[in-house]
């Protein structure tokens, strides 16, 4: 029997229980603090950032900290993947490895949520609206976490519960895959001593450079509170669930029920990997069929994660028909521009957020102009549930919105991008007005 030491994440492993330590003790710090109600919520969050001592700095930690702490994790569980490591280690290791991912990543979006701004309360409701398309489970799962039917006061004490409750979960899984180690089989080369003190020094430097230079990555700017009547101007879901609401959003429409079997089977595939990968070999090339998969795998989500970065780049062109416009249909992009729906409608798969139905197509419902005012007043009347917020907009603008909506045509798709500033400028309007006349 060869003589066995204790685990590690090398050559992270100062690295990473460093940034682990930081994130939890910030945490304490913010817990102090933080008021978990619907009303005082973002006010104390605002409270600790102004007035209390260091405590911007100490959320500005916190918050790159538990990024920093996924992203550390990512990495080890890759090198952990493409060196072959898996196999020589005991299996439960990979899989506490892999939970241990899982809920990192649960961790940040419920702290996400906390801060109840209006950037943080879209975009929970952005990706619970997201979760709602998966067939069978999807409804009960949005349901659970909103505590209801509405995004308010239960669902920000569920997520606070959670989010405490998972970083409980993570100090038990790291201590237990240290508690592991002392099982692991001696390697025949370590690392150098060296190596994971400079790794230790790099993130450090890294981490104090995002906090000082770019705290806005990854901590919430507290721009406003939450108003659920009204669509955010600009905003996009943390970096870690991009490509999960891409994916959704893509595989959901054609494929509701493959999607959710895809889902299953990606989860079953990466748990189970050291089991079901039984080929000795270590080396990446004499391993065809797990390194195939694997960086499918890692394609995917980095392609859906792009994907979603520029699909956040919503409404900064607005889609009108190739035609001469009447002031009626000026005045209802106009509104559709001003009221922000492009945060969930795209027109002909352009310039918005694929969140809720295509502008293109309604003509083609075989719906009337009246039931779309109706509908756009409250749709909630008509969909319990959704997530379309109730607007006030007067009967006139009403009008003006479903004679933009009715003047696209799906089947022959004439449209053109104009820019927002441009639109919003009088000459546009006497420009299409000379144009009809011609």
């Amino acid at each position: 029997m060869t003589r066995r030491k204790a685990p590690s994440f090398n050559p992270l492993t100062y690295s990473l229980w460093g940034v682990f330590a930081l994130t939890i003790f910030s945490g304490i710090f913010l817990m102090v603090h933080y008021v978990p109600t619907f009303v005082q919520a973002f006010s104390s969050v605002e409270r600790l950032n102004e007035e209390v001592s260091f405590g911007w700095m100490v959320r500005r930690l916190h918050a790159v900290g538990g990024n920093f702490l996924l992203l550390l994790i990512l990495i080890h569980l890759l090198r952990v993947f493409y060196s072959g490591a898996y196999k020589i280690r005991p299996r439960l290791a990979w899989v506490l490895e892999a939970l241990l991912f899982f809920l990192t990543v649960w961790t940040n979006f419920t702290g996400f949520f906390l801060p109840l701004s209006h950037s943080a309360f879209w975009g929970m409701t952005m990706t619970l609206s997201n979760f709602s398309t998966l067939p069978w489970i999807g409804n009960f799962i949005v349901e659970f976490f909103r505590g209801g039917k509405e995004l308010g006061g239960t669902a920000l004490i569920r997520f606070y519960s959670m989010h405490i409750g998972s970083s409980a979960l993570i100090v038990l899984i790291l201590f237990g895959h240290y508690r592991l180690g002392i099982t692991e089989r001696k390697t025949e080369e370590s690392d150098p001593p060296g190596l994971n003190l400079w790794t230790a020094v790099a993130v450090a430097l890294l981490l104090l450079a995002v906090v000082t230079f770019a705290s806005n990555w990854f901590t919430d700017s507290l721009k406003e509170a939450a108003n659920p009547t009204i669509n955010p101007d600009r905003i996009s879901i943390p970096w870690y669930f991009l490509f999960l609401q891409e994916t959704l959003s893509f595989f959901n429409i054609a494929y509701p029920v493959c999607s959710i079997l895809l889902f299953l089977l990606i989860l079953f595939l990466i748990f189970s990997l050291p089991y079901i990968d039984r080929n000795p070999e270590q080396s990446l090339l004499m391993r065809p069929a797990s390194l195939a998969v694997g960086s499918a795998l890692l394609v995917m989500a980095i392609y859906f994660t792009l994907l979603g970065t520029a699909n956040a780049r919503y409404g900064e062109k607005i889609i009108v028909p190739d035609k001469a416009l009447s002031a009626s249909e000026i005045r209802g992009a106009q509104v559709f521009a001003e009221k922000n729906c492009a945060y969930c409608h795209q027109v002909f798969g352009r310039e918005g957020r694929r969140e809720g139905p295509d502008m293109s197509v309604v003509k083609h419902q075989l719906r009337s102009r009246d039931w779309i005012q109706r509908f756009i007043h409250n749709s909630r009347l008509y969909r319990p549930g959704t997530t379309m917020p109730r607007y006030e907009i007067p009967l006139e603008d009403l009008e003006a919105l479903s004679a933009y909506i009715f003047s696209f045509d799906s089947q022959k798709r004439n449209f053109k991008a104009v820019e927002r500033t441009q639109f919003f400028d009088d000459g546009f309007y006497i420009e299409t007005q000379g144009e009809e006349g011609k």
